[in-house]
This record gives C-alpha cells, sequence and structure tokens, in this order.
C-alpha cells in the first residue's frame, strides 16, 4: 500500500487516488472468499469514497502514534468503514460480520485488538514472574536448566502473540505462529524429559534432537507454504502426545506418593477446556472481548499453576532421593 504513495507523482494528483482505489478493489476481489464482510456492497463502497477523498497527497497525515505501529490511510480507511458499518448493524439489529478474517474490534492507540494484546503480555509476565520460583530449584537438579529455558520460550511467545495482536502483518503472523508452536512443541520436550527421568545432557540429547529437527521441518514448511490447516493439525498433534506424557507423568507421581500427584491431570484439563474457548468465534463484546482474548485471558493463572507443579516435583525428587541415601 505505501509504495502506492511514491507512485502518485509521477501519474498526477487524479490518478493516484484511482489507482489506490483499484488496488484496493483487487484486494478484495483477491479476498472475496475470506469474510462476509469483504463481500458487502456498502463496505466496498465506503472503502472506495475514504480512499478516493482522504488518501490524495494534501491530505493530512494520521496522527503520529498510527503511523508508528504502520497504519496507513488505506489501512486507516479499512478501519473506519468496519466500524461504521459495524455500529450501523448493532443499531439495526442486523448480523456482525468479519472483515479480513476477523472480527471488527475497537483499535485503542491504533492497537488491533486491545484486549488479546493486554493478555497476552499478562501471560509473558506469568512466565517471567515464575524465574524466582525456578531458581528455588537445587541447581544439580536438570529441571532448573529446563525449566528456565521454559521461561524464556513461555516469555517471548506471548510476546510474539502481543505484536500480532497489536498489527497483524505477514511478518508478525508468522512470528505468533512459530513462537506458538515452539511452546507447545517445548512442554512436550518437558514431559518427555519428566516421564523418562532423564537426568543429564548426554540422555536428553537425543530427545532434543528429534524435537529441533521436527520444529525445523514445521518451519521450513511454512515458509513453504504456509498452510493454516496443517499449522492447526500439528499443534493439535503435538498438544495430544504432550497430553499423554504428562498424564504418564501423573502417574509415577502416583506411584511415587507425591502428595500433589494429581496437578498436571488438572492443569491438562483446564488447559483444553481454555483452549476450547476458541471454538465459541462470536462478535467481540463491547467490541473488545471475544472468544480468542478470553482463551488467552484463561491461560494466565493457569501458567502460574503449572510451574507450581513443576517446581514442587523437583523438589520432590531431590527429596526422595535423599532419603534414598540416608
Amino acid at each position: 500500500m505505501q509504495l502506492l504513495r511514491h507512485t502518485q507523482r509521477p501519474v498526477g494528483r487524479l490518478y493516484g487516488p484511482l489507482l489506490h482505489t483499484l488496488f484496493l478493489l483487487l484486494l478484495l476481489s483477491l479476498g472475496a472468499h475470506a469474510s462476509s464482510g469483504d463481500r458487502q456492497r456498502s463496505f466496498v463502497k465506503c472503502l472506495g469514497t475514504c480512499t478516493l477523498t482522504d488518501c490524495t497527497p494534501t491530505s493530512p497525515a494520521l496522527p503520529l502514534h498510527l503511523r508508528l505501529l504502520g497504519w496507513s490511510c488505506e489501512s486507516n480507511c479499512d478501519y473506519h468503514c468496519q466500524r461504521t458499518l459495524t455500529q450501523q448493524a448493532r443499531r439495526d439489529g442486523r448480523r456482525i460480520h468479519q472483515y479480513h478474517g476477523k472480527w471488527p474490534f475497537v483499535r485503542l492507540w491504533g492497537v488491533q485488538e486491545p484486549a488479546s494484546v493486554l493478555f497476552s503480555v499478562l501471560n509473558g509476565w506469568a512466565h517471567l514472574r515464575s524465574l524466582p520460583l525456578v531458581r528455588s530449584i537445587h541447581g544439580m537438579h536438570p529441571m532448573r536448566r529446563w525449566l528456565t529455558v521454559f521461561v524464556v520460550i513461555g516469555a517471548w511467545a506471548w510476546v510474539c502473540s502481543a505484536v500480532f495482536h497489536t498489527r497483524d502483518f505477514p511478518l508478525t503472523e508468522m512470528l505468533d505462529y512459530f513462537s506458538a508452536g515452539l511452546n507447545v512443541l517445548y512442554i512436550l520436550f518437558l514431559g518427555i524429559v519428566r516421564a523418562m527421568r532423564l537426568d543429564s545432557w548426554r540422555q536428553t540429547r537425543i530427545v532434543a534432537l528429534v524435537c529441533g529437527l521436527a520444529y525445523a521441518a514445521h518451519v521450513g514448511y511454512l515458509l513453504r507454504d504456509f498452510d493454516y490447516g496443517y499449522n492447526m493439525a500439528a499443534n493439535a498433534v503435538v498438544g495430544l502426545l504432550s497430553n499423554v506424557a504428562w498424564l504418564v507423568v501423573a502417574m509415577q507421581a502416583y506411584r511415587n506418593r507425591q502428595p500433589f500427584w494429581w496437578k498436571p491431570a488438572v492443569l491438562i484439563v483446564l488447559t483444553d477446556l481454555a483452549f476450547s474457548l476458541e471454538l465459541f468465534d462470536f462478535a467481540p463484546w463491547l467490541d473488545t472481548f471475544d472468544a480468542h482474548s478470553l482463551w488467552h485471558a484463561a491461560t494466565i493463572p493457569i501458567i502460574g499453576q503449572w510451574y507450581d507443579y513443576l517446581v514442587r516435583d523437583a523438589k520432590w525428587d531431590m527429596f526422595l532421593d535423599q532419603q534414598r541415601k540416608s
């Protein structure tokens, strides 16, 4: 879109806005099957009119905070047309449409999905604030190392989520998907390490290598062909395997008479229930809170409880070792 703004000078003031409109109509025609709102005549008309009148060489620049977040005149028109039509639909009791695969959220200071951004930040904070708890594990226990890595990967994944929900671009989308996939895979890695009681790097490196190669192949495939269906299926399979691994950990903990052996099984159920919120795709409450943002909200307390269990589990290991030695 921005490239077109540089082409206005040689083609003149009349043809510049016309090219904007033709380009926008081309995008709409290419994505006609993406969302019902994209096919609305009122939306196409609003977008074309706004672009012709507001996106001229003499039009005032957008506010600085919008430009810093990558908003262009055209995307700003797109946003305002969505909001206008959504407000009209609410007043008339008509259906709320999605546009470009997303619900029409109210932006805040240029942020596209403020609720999802806020909850993503809080999830990242839930990982970071667990670092002192992880460091309370004895330095000789291998889980101290792996949980420290988990803090970094978890925080990074939620930062990428916050960036993506702030502004949806191809790059931010890829970062979000790739970091989320890494986070899901690492939870499986942790489950395998605990289920197999791998105590040294020599024992663990084969599992780490297999997971690393699988992740590299996954990312490589998506870079060639960003297949959303495949990505969802791959993460679902990894998540299912992770559930199995942690159920094995829970059964082992039960045999070891661990007082809190039940906790990973409960957390698996809670995590799956939180994710199931994605199935209830509804127009956002107050134009802000949709099913996706509520899923992010639900995982905030679960993260802290996972760290609580993992740290207590490692300390229980140390306690059993001391008992065996005494």
